[in-house]
């Protein structure tokens, strides 16, 4: 426990009316030094059984660079928040709130003012920088009422969240060709005409059936009944161990793949730390950004892929068909509409309405 300054100052005028009280007479002592001994004596009552708080965060999910998001701070008693976690403490006290927010994320505010135990506290956090990183834990010191004394009681729980790297927008010719590797791979035997059906993504120009495709709005294409499967695109991914070299390969490595599934194309994937297959569902896309998250530098695996991405400390260079290119080269300006994130809740973050984590995960 220690004194504020209005603490001392109020020592300091004790003091100072004490040794009046000595040179000219007592009289000052009880208009002073008396309501100054009972204030002191209040405010030590008030700290002295003072616990450190249980904190849970209601965190939001894991998302892309640059994302903002707001983060939520309950206190409890020490024997655990409750299931609603919006109960609070049995006996809130005045004082001082301090987060702590990992490197990597960037905070709108950290301090709060408020009583602790009677209401959650509230900042925003933005994504800055891909990897796992931590929320907490958060410093409370406790102030009486007067705030004449203050003490420390520092909590211990924390929380992470993943921030997957940012995803970029392809351009429309890169896209075309890319999707020619896939095209590329489909095996050019067909038995017999099978039937017709509604053109999917993916699909080649070349089965289009014209004369269908005439009298309907919607492009119609012939299916063979002994088509081989299409193969899928392989990307292999690795970067130099210099600064910036394996988050320009993620970045890379992630909108091409992502490009290249929403064009209805199967990607296999290939990393410095092993290989996985992405495709339209959305799990596969999430381990795919979940492992691209904390990817660092590495060689490339798989040197015959048709795709190959190669993080350097100021660029990625992309090889297609043994050319190379900038990966900038291949970047739209337009916002990417694939990845994983959840509209409604940046929409709700950004208007400050704090929806953004109802469905979140509220962890003590």
């Amino acid at each position: 426990m220690r004194l504020t300054r209005r603490g001392k100052v109020v020592v300091g005028v004790a003091v100072v009316a004490v040794a009046s009280g000595l040179a000219f007479g007592p009289r000052s002592l009880n208009a002073v030094v008396v309501p100054a001994v009972v204030a002191l004596s209040a405010a030590y009552l008030q700290l002295r059984w003072v616990e450190p708080p249980t904190v849970a965060r209601a965190v939001p999910p894991d998302d892309h660079v640059g994302r903002t998001y707001p983060v939520r701070l309950f206190f409890g008693d020490r024997d655990g928040l409750r299931p609603n976690a919006e109960v609070g403490m049995d006996r809130p006290f005045a004082g001082v709130v301090r987060e702590r927010v990992g490197d990597g994320l960037d905070a709108d505010r950290v301090v709060f003012e408020t009583v602790v135990g009677a209401a959650p506290v509230e900042y925003g956090v933005t994504y800055e920088d891909r990897g796992r990183h931590r929320l907490g834990p958060a410093d409370v010191t406790a102030r009486d009422a007067l705030g004449l004394a203050a003490v420390d009681r520092s909590t211990t729980e924390t929380t992470e969240v993943l921030v997957y790297p940012e995803v970029h927008a392809i351009a429309g010719w890169a896209r075309r060709d890319l999707r020619a590797l896939h095209e590329t791979g489909v095996h050019e035997e067909r038995r017999e005409f099978d039937r017709l059906r509604e053109y999917d993504r993916g699909d080649s120009l070349r089965d289009v059936h014209w004369k269908s495709t005439a009298k309907r709005d919607d492009l119609i294409v012939k299916e063979f009944s002994a088509e081989a499967e299409t193969e899928a695109v392989s990307v292999a991914a690795g970067a130099a161990a210099a600064p910036g070299a394996a988050d320009g390969m993620a970045e890379a490595t992630a909108s091409l793949a992502l490009a290249l599934v929403e064009d209805g194309v199967p990607v296999d994937v290939s990393l410095p730390d092993g290989t996985l297959t992405v495709t339209g569902e959305r799990g596969s896309q999430v381990r795919l950004l979940e492992r691209l998250a904390v990817i660092g530098p590495g060689r490339v695996a798989d040197a015959d892929a048709d795709i190959i991405v190669y993080g350097e400390a100021d660029r990625a260079r992309v090889t297609v068909a043994g050319e190379d290119h900038d990966f900038a080269d291949f970047r739209s300006d337009r916002p990417a509409t694939y990845g994983v994130s959840r509209p409604d809740h940046r929409a709700d973050a950004a208007r400050g309405t704090g929806d953004a984590v109802d469905d979140g995960e509220v962890v003590a």
